[in-house]
């Protein structure tokens, strides 16, 4: 089976690369200090966090390490107090937060989007009809559109957020993807932003180390929130983390996936045409819209008929919005890219197949 579903790129020697720096940080544990033992969230990760902070360029008492960018979300869902109250989210929009919405007892209101994301106009006049208490936004390298927001798209969007006192929560997972983005969220309001960003997509998942950059008027709830979602972090996952963002590894390797990633993106492009949307020229993901006729849940379908997982749309429909034509094709789930390869031919095969012929009447 080939395997287009999953985005986070990977290479082979990562395997023995990671072990590398758990080992090192296994070795480095004090462990004659009986502290080290405690959960995290007592203090054990405060120079951690510090050397986080370094790297994230703000201040330390505003970076926190979490367990992966999908608790990231979560986390600072529940520090701004949005369980049980109205957030915006494109039509179409990252699996995991309808997931979490959905947990949290929240309700989703779907927003409009262009070639830049969500249009201010539509978080506006939804914000007008009824009490929106947050946003969920992916700027950079949206998942699963692909698509990069402008300066002035961003900009927009925080007008909206402070004229109706929104909270914004950021997802930056595949920011790495578009080197020349345009400042984050954080930057452009850090009095409202909740940041989060992994090293499951930058790096591999298995890190299980996130990091979360937290308004300043929210930082008296991070700890209670980690505390009682995790007991707190992996200090040896966290501190080989840390090891190789310093050393340079980890740009190293970004370096490598952006050179690997547009040659996916470029021969999806290639294969699969005009079906295609606008996107980062190195996003391991492409939204691909279905020929009229062909519905996305039967497209999957037949793909995994033919020996091809892809994901349907359906899965990142927001409640409300009638789900689209389209598939978006993952191509990290394989290592070697003459696989992705002939998945994509598959899936090209697929639409074509299916493709109706022009009416004659």
């Amino acid at each position: 089976m080939i395997d287009l579903v999953w985005n986070f790129p990977l290479f082979t020697e990562q395997g023995a690369e990671w072990q590398g720096y758990l080992r090192r940080a296994v070795d480095e544990l004090a462990v004659g200090d009986a502290r080290l033992l405690r959960p995290s969230f007592r203090g054990g990760d405060a120079g951690l966090r510090v050397r986080a902070a370094k790297w994230l360029a703000v201040e330390p008492e505003r970076a926190w390490i979490v367990c992966g960018g999908h608790h990231g979300t979560l986390v600072s869902l529940l520090v701004a107090g949005l369980g049980g109250k109205t957030i915006a989210v494109e039509e179409i929009t990252y699996t995991a937060i309808l997931e979490q919405g959905a947990m949290l007892g929240m309700k989703l209101v779907a927003c409009a989007y262009d070639g830049e994301g969500m249009k201010p106009e539509a978080l506006r006049e939804a914000c007008k009809r009824g009490e929106v208490s947050g946003v969920f936004l992916m700027p950079t390298v949206h998942n699963p559109l692909g698509i990069v927001a402008g300066l002035e798209r961003r900009l927009a969007i925080v007008e909206v957020a402070r004229e109706f006192d929104l909270i914004i929560i950021e997802d930056d997972a595949y920011g790495f993807m578009e080197p020349e983005a345009p400042a984050n969220y954080a930057v452009l309001a850090p009095e409202r932003t909740f940041y989060v960003r992994g090293l499951s997509k930058n790096y591999a998942p298995q890190t299980r180390t996130g990091f979360v950059v937290c308004p300043e008027g929210f930082v008296g709830e991070m700890e209670n929130v980690i505390k009682n979602t995790t007991t707190g972090t992996s200090l040896v996952h966290n501190a080989a983390a840390i090891a190789l963002i310093e050393d340079g590894t980890l740009r190293r390797v970004i370096a490598a996936k952006l050179v690997e990633g547009a040659r996916r993106n470029a021969l999806g492009r290639e294969i699969l045409g005009r079906a295609v949307g606008p996107g980062a020229w190195c996003a391991w993901h492409l939204w691909v819209t279905l020929p009229e006729g062909l519905t996305a849940e039967e497209a999957q379908r037949v793909c995994l008929e033919r020996g091809v997982m892809v994901s349907g749309a359906g899965g990142f429909t927001a409640p409300g919005v009638e789900v689209p034509r389209a598939l978006r094709i993952g191509m990290g789930g394989e290592v070697e890219r003459a696989r992705v390869e002939e998945g994509l031919g598959i899936v090209a095969e697929v639409i074509t197949a299916n493709r109706r012929a022009p009416s004659h009447d």
